[in-house]
């Protein structure tokens, strides 16, 4: 069988292409050919997905188009010749991103606003969580599936072998600085809860930044909140993202959109607790694996779960089953059967 994978872009630290070429090895162990093809490409991809224009295509191939961003050049591949799974991983609305940069937010909601067309072009779909897959149902998807992303363990690190980390208390932070992600209100929470709990914890923030501009307003936030204890950091190579995970205390995320929120995965995978928003697919991804807050914005709230994460060895020990149960739930054998079924239902 013959699947090409349709990105709109492709990046080095880019949840979707990751998946993409994950799911290529998948192909390549089952004996499937294809390529892997972008409309946009950062050079630090290093050759592994290729220029929309390379692609070659005979009839009978299929496609696995990875909607995650308005790419108007990917719209006229969608044709009978080439039966085409349509993946939804969700795009940021506009409305969080006006304010900041405003020409994100046009091509976000050019994104959002042709999912229909996109949907109408494909002889499937499916999303990555149940949200997403609602959003394409809204879309005109007619019973679009769940084909979840697939963990690795492999590739996120070993866990740290045995006991709690080394002091000082870090709170952890893995996500885009984007407005969405509510980086502000996390500075804002942490800053409560050391002032009420912990003098000397840090927080590390790891994301790649919107904008310079937003990136220093967050800075600015922080020096002004907390001094001297919040550290911004980007573009971590797998294995140094894994050492801050190994080396948090807990893992808060305040985000208000989320198609399905990896780095909840990754901390359950390094037993660290998680402090989250239950927001989007968040309370699907997380299970009730993790400590989940109302959508209000009660950094007092905030700050006082992150001290029972911290401090409550028993309630430590309870999120830690849960969540080994929550990545059994995530093996890869379940994403692989179910991305199995719907290339294979494409073909009849």
């Amino acid at each position: 069988m013959i699947v090409h994978q349709l990105l709109s872009g492709a990046g080095p630290v880019d949840a979707v292409t990751g998946q993409a070429l994950a799911f290529r090895r998948i192909f390549e162990r089952w004996g499937w050919g294809g390529q892997d093809v972008a409309a946009a490409i950062d050079p630090r991809v290093d050759g592994a997905v290729r220029p929309l224009a390379s692609l070659r295509r005979r009839p009978g191939d299929l496609q696995l188009l990875h909607y995650s961003a308005y790419a108007p050049r990917l719209r006229p591949l969608l044709d009978d010749e080439h039966r085409t799974l349509l993946l939804s991983h969700n795009i940021t609305p506009a409305r969080y991103l006006w304010d900041y940069e405003a020409g994100a937010a046009i091509v976000c909601a050019l994104g959002r606003s042709q999912l229909s067309d996109f949907v109408a072009g494909a002889q499937a779909t499916a999303g990555v969580s149940a949200y997403n897959a609602a959003e394409l149902a809204g879309a005109g998807a007619s019973d679009p599936g769940v084909i979840p992303p697939l963990i690795d363990r492999g590739r996120l690190g070993l866990p740290r072998a045995g006991g709690e980390p080394a002091p000082p208390v870090t709170v952890l932070c893995v996500g885009r600085l984007t407005p969405h992600k509510r980086h502000d209100a996390v500075i804002r929470a942490f800053a409560g809860y050391r002032r009420r709990h912990e003098p000397g914890a840090r927080l590390v923030v790891v994301g790649e930044p919107l904008t310079p501009r937003y990136r220093e307003a967050l800075v600015g936030l922080a020096e002004r909140l907390a001094p001297g204890a919040v550290v911004f950091e980007s573009g971590l190579s797998e294995d140094e993202l894994a050492d801050r995970y190994r080396s948090a205390h807990v893992l808060l995320s305040l985000s208000e959109h989320e198609g399905f929120c990896l780095p909840i995965i990754e901390a359950l995978h390094h037993d660290v607790p998680v402090v989250a928003r239950a927001a989007g697919a968040v309370p699907e991804t997380a299970g009730d694996a993790a400590l989940l807050l109302g959508a209000q914005d009660d950094v007092a709230v905030v700050a006082e779960t992150l001290a029972l994460a911290v401090g409550d060895a028993a309630l430590r020990a309870e999120l830690g089953r849960r969540g080994a149960a929550r990545l059994a739930q995530l093996a890869p054998e379940r994403t692989e059967a179910a991305l199995r079924e719907a290339l294979a239902g494409l073909v009849g």
